[in-house]
């Protein structure tokens, strides 16, 4: 069984090696071969899987030392062309098309600001608790360097009776903490 590579057209002999000659090859790929079948998502679409990542992110965020540290958020149903609008245009979007697999991250200030953007609300990344008077925040630069929140949507597939189902699912991983705030 030969198996062809979706953005060179070269022809390998096992899926591993599809594998192998996309990582070597088309390391950064940013071309996805079948944009052009995947529709624009309505202002609706947008907005709600916009929502879905800030309530998502905000329920990940805590007020005290047990909260804080590596967290993992996933939505177990994500169209990819929802994904694609909103990350497509970034340095950082890359596509695996044998993996059909994407992924984008963003690091330090800047990747905030961006995210300011990208998901249309200024306070995506903190949450405050104003009896304890602590905020909890995604953490992406301090004193000690810079960090990163990483997007990645991934297909996954079940074939049974002959009939082939698809779904689309995004698992977004980031550094929270959390520190004390003053009233002013």
């Amino acid at each position: 069984m030969a198996f062809q590579c979706c953005l060179c057209q070269a022809i390998v002999s096992s899926r591993k090696q599809l594998l192998s000659h996309e990582r070597i090859k088309h390391k950064n790929n940013k071309t996805i071969p079948h944009l052009y079948l995947l529709i624009l998502p309505s202002l609706e679409q947008l907005t709600s899987y916009q929502d879905a990542f800030i309530i998502l992110i905000k329920k990940h965020l805590g007020f005290n030392r047990h909260s804080i540290g590596q967290k993992r958020l996933l939505i177990n149903v994500f169209p990819e062309n929802i994904f694609i609008h909103l990350f497509q245009n970034e340095p950082s979007f890359r596509y695996n098309s044998a993996l059909r697999k994407y992924h984008c991250t963003f690091k330090g200030e800047e990747g905030e600001k961006r995210l300011k953007q990208i998901l249309n609300y200024e306070y995506w990344s903190s949450r405050q608790d104003p009896k304890t008077k602590t905020t909890g925040y995604v953490l992406l630069a301090n004193y000690e360097g810079n960090y990163e929140i990483s997007f990645v949507w991934t297909q996954t597939e079940l074939i049974e009776n002959n009939r082939t189902f698809q779904c689309g699912k995004v698992t977004c991983k980031f550094t929270t903490d959390a520190s004390e705030f003053v009233n002013k």
